[in-house]
């Protein structure tokens, strides 16, 4: 028996301060990697995902750890910083042309010849005769279309000349990560045995935590991201063939793919209607059926195949997942807030497992 044991089983005084000095120290190291953490984070998530493939290089390698972690990190690296920066300059391109071309069709009157086209006037009327005067009698849709078109032209120079400037930090992150992910790979299963040999929790417990924890990140990872970047390509497909900017549409679509409801509508119906106005019915209509079929085809296969057994989310849980998690996290709150919520999901789910019985007692009482 050593000095924390206590004859009866009980935590003594001993035990409670072990605790608070694990707290302690433990928090204290949360603070120091506080500023590392998201390519910590993201690193073991990738690890996670990543298994597979470094088991079987692994075995191609006859059982070379090193080695098969590290073409994992080339081959991750590959897959990510080439195309990364292909399409990022890409994107910042077109996007910047893409504004400057709608000032310009603003500044050439184009948009007071649409005002007076049959459909936009019989909206117009419509508007008048339904809202009140006040609403509508310092409404300039002119004045508003050329102050959100600079107003977002403005702030993706901003943005892409700030994303330049802290390049290095974001490549240090990068290596961080890749780091991180070559140790995570070598060393998982240590670490992965160590971290439930000091969790308090039975062994059933554990199996389903981690079990769900896994497809919970499966879910958020690729339900999301994967889903996003597949209607984002064929989004920019159709954009192209309509002689829009391929690669900075796709790329807004990717990003409003992850709106829940709502989703890639947001880019192209816009589109569309801005098509079908300046005359071109064809394209608007091909616009209009391509992203219904194709896009929202997409939607409909991969992301409920990756969601499957992601903690059983709803829309509804999804939406405010990825709205609190962009506002609290910031742009890898795509990520993380979804995996919070599931992870949160998941110990509920552990939560009505241990105490059914009870709670179904509970249910029944009067």
């Amino acid at each position: 028996m050593n000095g924390t044991d206590s004859p009866d089983g009980r935590l003594t005084i001993a035990h409670y301060f072990l605790f608070l000095l694990l707290f302690v120290s433990l928090f204290t190291c949360y603070r120091m990697i506080r500023p590392y953490l998201d390519p910590v984070i993201m690193a073991l998530i990738l690890a996670g995902l990543s298994g597979p493939v470094y088991r079987w290089l692994e075995k191609k390698t006859r059982g070379r750890t090193n080695l098969a972690a590290l073409l994992c990190c080339i081959i991750l690296t590959l897959a990510i910083v080439v195309p990364f920066m292909i399409m990022l300059s890409v994107i910042i391109s077109q996007g910047i042309d893409s504004f400057e071309a709608i000032n310009r069709w603003l500044a050439e009157g184009n948009l007071q010849r649409l005002a007076q086209t049959p459909l936009v006037t019989t909206v117009i009327g419509m508007l008048h005769r339904y809202l009140p005067d006040e609403v509508l009698k310092d409404l300039s849709i002119q004045g508003l279309a050329f102050r959100l078109s600079s107003a977002a032209g403005k702030a993706l120079v901003s943005q892409s000349g700030r994303l330049i400037g802290n390049i290095s930090i974001i490549v240090g992150k990068f290596f961080l990560m890749i780091f991180v992910f070559f140790f995570a790979l070598k060393d998982g299963e240590k670490i992965y045995s160590y971290v439930l040999h000091i969790s308090p929790l039975s062994k059933k417990q554990e199996d389903i935590l981690v079990e769900k924890i896994k497809d919970v990140a499966k879910s958020a990872i690729l339900g999301s991201l994967v889903t996003a970047v597949a209607q984002g390509a064929a989004g920019g497909i159709a954009f192209a063939i309509c002689g829009l900017p391929g690669f900075f549409w796709g790329a807004a679509m990717a990003f409003s793919s992850l709106v829940p409801v709502v989703g890639t509508a947001l880019v192209w119906g816009p589109a569309a209607v801005y098509l079908f106005l300046s005359g071109s019915t064809g394209l608007s209509i091909f616009m209009l059926v391509w992203c219904i079929a194709v896009v929202g085809a997409i939607d409909n296969f991969l992301r409920p195949v990756f969601m499957k057994g992601g903690a059983g989310m709803s829309t509804v849980v999804i939406f405010f997942a990825i709205l609190g998690g962009i506002h609290h996290f910031g742009l890898s709150g795509l990520i993380y807030g979804p995996l919070v919520f599931g992870i949160t999901m998941v110990l509920l789910y552990c939560y009505d497992l241990e105490f059914r019985s009870f709670l179904k007692k509970q249910d029944s009482a009067s």
